[in-house]
């Protein structure tokens, strides 16, 4: 399974975004292993452009396999931000909770350097589509 960033949605939604990102998606979304989590869906849908689009969006995502953010999720980003802190490295609580949500659930597919510090001091598995 597959849990798609948000910053690799947008790439995939955009009409000029990254064909690395798209094909990636795209493949993982034919196959049907892709997986979603609230925030995910959140940080998507804020960004839609009107009605209609929030609609198709929701649609889409919310028919996706949707990971908890439950205590665990919580308590694993917390922590996670603690030992983050502590040497140094500032990631955002957003990106913490998505990390934790898919934390031995589902390979995390993104274009956010956050996730790469995170995977240093925790193990996530990862994969970063770099932008072009």
């Amino acid at each position: 399974m597959f849990l798609i960033d948000s910053s690799a949605w947008i790439e995939y939604l955009r009409p000029k975004g990254s064909k690395e990102i798209k094909g990636k998606v795209l493949e993982i979304l034919q196959k049907e292993e892709a997986v979603s989590c609230g925030i995910v869906v959140v940080e998507i849908l804020r960004g839609a452009r009107n009605e209609k689009d929030f609609q198709s969006l929701q649609d889409s995502l919310m028919a996706l396999p949707q990971i908890p953010i439950d205590d665990n999720v919580i308590e694993r980003a917390s922590k996670w931000g603690f030992l983050l802190g502590r040497k140094g490295k500032a990631v955002s609580t957003t990106d913490l909770i998505i990390a934790a949500a898919a934390y031995k659930k589902a390979r995390l597919i993104h274009a956010n350097s956050d996730f790469e510090l995170i995977s240093s001091v925790v193990g996530l598995d990862e994969e970063k589509i770099e932008l072009n």
